[in-house]
């Protein structure tokens, strides 16, 4: 037999039924209506559906099946195959009786899909029958689409069902105090796998993953046990459950995690893998003692809702095509910061998916591995086996490698060898947790990693937040009042409206008074009630230029370094978030509890120079004024508030006076009517207030 199928115009060609030119104006009558062949044939009056059949069944020696006379294919025949399967051979099982499945084929010819249907269908006889390869993909477009469709709402229902659904912990066999003494290990054991403890543990799981939820928090309290559940960053209570069941909930989640449940004195950690919907779902489990018993944190990661491309996650075109041209320099290091939870690590794998092609070798050394790359080694931390980021950066330097991503650098070791190796050729990704992008050169320099090192091996810093973005379904626009912008330092007290470059800087839409408008979620039901639904990225990127490597391999300040990356370009993460604001993504508040009221990256200038400076200079290094005032005779640094030097007593008006005598130039401490050295007479009636009396002759 053939594997090369022939199309049904072929076919009617050469059984003469129809001509080569209209075979021709049939195919151009299919590409403006997009109806079937078989339908079109019968409309021009060229050919029959019967006579379409037998041509089939003469060139296959199977009967024919028209795929558009069957509205629902029986439930038990259509989910016999993959989906995937199914489009790959062009293939539909249409009827099942008994032993007996009936397939409906394209090319009934096809020897490698017969053996593929047949190793699935094991122990099946299959009746093969041939459709055309239009019936085929109206079918899979509708009939098996609308199956699917179903089938999905089916699930969705089971699973709000059972989230909804209450559990009767009454029924539970062993409910004790939270005395430890009396828990031990066969009775944590058997209440682990009590019916009512399984079901709430999934039920916990499962509303998690259905809301998404970022992680589960298992609180222990004193009179209850409290289940929070963090939603776009921000934390909220789900249920309250009775104090009894900590043991029983925690053995459970423990059992599902691979941890010992006997083990109730030490901080464990492990993974939990489940399949909801179709999509396998992982939870990172981290148990710590607490007080009232021990506490659960869950981190979910949910690769199918993760968006992986830097264009998905930056939405401003600058500080995209800054990273983007950062990410293709061939050696050098970047730095990814921000707190834990901000995302560097999706958009470390955004990066590393925009220089993932086959001609280039890409290694990662995670802690843990949170996504699957096709085409990347990813290598697991394994500290109790010794093999930490250090032993298998080392490692890696001799598996010739183009790319290097390292999940967290935090001690001098790993800072030392990722440096080094991006100056040996290779592009380094990897991540700091510092508060700002200037923040991670003195976080490096805190490592002991030398600052011209520093300087020659780094190509750019970014640092990030999440934002939490408005509700699409019930955002609304506003316009704020005055207060606010004078908070946000968009407007000045005396300021009208907003400055002309403000609003080109961040974007704003103003109306005819030049009044910014804003916009912020109502709260509906698929935000919650809180207006807000997912989160975007806010980003502040700090590329290296000369300037910088010239301050950093001088030992710059961080001010001065921020100072100098700003005038270079860089846009701070208060400016970026404001920006979001403007483009209608996120609202003021959000900008104000995640970047503004976070002080790092905060310019401290000079109140004479406006140059940056650090919060410990006494004198501003640029021109000289004196930022801190020092006692005249002691030394000793000066609060504004005191009156007099803590240490040697010396008043304000003793130390604004002229220390210099005007005759012998000795200096003279205290108030004195003439020098004690030379008896030149002192004025001090521009210091001294009326009436005053001297304490000296």
């Amino acid at each position: 037999m053939a594997l090369v199928k022939k199309e049904i115009g072929e076919l009617l060609v050469e059984n003469g039924l129809i001509t080569p030119e209209e075979w021709k104006s049939v195919q151009v009558e299919r590409e403006k209506s997009g109806d079937p062949i078989s339908i079109i044939l019968s409309r021009l009056g060229l050919a029959t559906e019967n006579q379409v059949k037998n041509a089939l069944e003469l060139q296959y020696g199977v009967n024919y099946l028209s795929l558009a006379k069957i509205e629902t294919p029986p439930q038990e025949c259509i989910t016999l195959l993959p989906e995937a399967v199914m489009r790959q051979h062009q293939l539909v099982t249409v009827a099942r009786d008994g032993n007996r499945v009936t397939v409906a084929m394209v090319n009934p010819n096809n020897l490698v899909a017969l053996d593929d249907i047949k190793m699935r269908l094991k122990g099946m006889q299959v009746k093969l029958s041939v459709c055309t390869e239009d019936d085929f993909q109206r079918f899979m477009e509708t009939i098996y689409a609308k199956h699917l469709t179903e089938e999905k709402t089916k699930e969705d229902n089971q699973a709000t069902s059972f989230i909804d659904q209450e559990v009767d912990l009454s029924t539970m066999d062993v409910l004790q105090e939270m005395d430890g003494s009396n828990n031990d290990d066969q009775d944590l054991e058997r209440q682990a796998s009590d019916a009512p403890i399984v079901k709430l543990a999934n039920q916990i799981l499962a509303k998690a993953i259905k809301n998404k939820i970022s992680d589960i928090h298992i609180e222990p309290q004193e009179k209850e046990l409290v289940v929070r559940f963090r939603r776009d960053g921000v934390l909220a209570v789900d249920r309250k459950l009775p104090v009894q069941i900590v043991p029983a909930l925690v053995s459970r989640l423990k059992v599902m995690a691979d941890l010992d449940i006997a083990e109730r004195r030490l901080p464990q950690d492990g993974r939990i893998r489940v399949r909801l919907q179709g999509r396998e779902i992982d939870f990172r489990v981290s148990t710590v003692p607490a007080k009232f018993g021990e506490k659960v944190v869950m981190r979910i990661l949910d690769k199918s809702n993760t968006s992986i491309g830097l264009n998905k996650l930056i939405t401003d075109p600058v500080a995209l095509e800054t990273i983007m041209d950062m990410i293709k320099k061939p050696f050098g290091i970047i730095f990814v910061t921000g707190p834990t939870g901000s995302g560097k690590t999706t958009t470390l794998y955004s990066a590393l998916a925009e220089r993932n092609t086959i001609d280039v070798n890409i290694v990662t050394a995670e802690d843990p591995i949170e996504y699957d790359c096709p085409g990347i080694t990813q290598v697991q931390v394994l500290r109790e086996k010794g093999m930490d980021f250090a032993r298998i950066l080392r490692a890696f330097l001799r598996q010739d490698p183009d790319i290097m991503l390292i999940g967290e650098t935090r001690d001098k070791e790993t800072a030392k060898i990722a440096v080094e190796a991006a100056l040996t050729g290779h592009l380094v990704f990897t991540t700091l947790h510092t508060n700002d992008a200037p923040g991670a050169i003195t976080r490096l320099g805190e490592m002991e990693v030398e600052p011209f090192l520093i300087s020659s091996a780094t190509i750019g810093v970014v640092a990030q937040r999440l934002l939490r973005k408005v509700c699409a379904d019930c955002k609304e626009s506003y316009q704020p009042d005055r207060n606010l912008l004078q908070y946000l330092g968009l407007i000045d007290a005396n300021q009208a409206t907003l400055a002309d470059s403000t609003i080109k800087f961040y974007r704003f839409d103003v109306d005819e008074k030049g009044w910014p408008t804003f916009t912020r979620g109502k709260g509906c039901e698929t935000c919650a009630g809180s207006g807000y639904r997912g989160r975007i990225g806010c980003y502040e990127v700090m590329r290296m230029t000369d300037e910088l490597r010239d301050l950093v391999s001088k030992n710059a300040s961080t001010a001065m370094i921020r100072f100098a990356a700003k005038q270079s370009g860089m846009i701070p993460l208060k400016e970026y978030s404001l920006r979001l604001v403007g483009e209608g993504l996120t609202t003021p508040e959000e900008c104000i509890r995640v970047t503004i009221s976070d002080t790092a990256g905060e310019d401290v200038l000079c109140p004479k120079c406006r140059n940056p400076i650090g919060e410990d200079f006494i004198k501003c290094p640029f021109c000289q004024h004196e930022l801190k005032v020092s006692c005249t005779r002691c030394g000793t640094l000066q609060e504004e508030s005191w009156s007099a030097c803590a240490k040697c007593g010396l008043s304000k008006e003793e130390a604004q006076l002229d220390h210099a005598c005007g005759g012998c130039e000795a200096e003279v401490f205290g108030v004195w009517n003439r020098c004690p050295y030379c008896q030149t007479a002192r004025d001090y009636s521009k210091v001294m207030a009326p009436g005053a009396a001297h304490s000296h002759g």
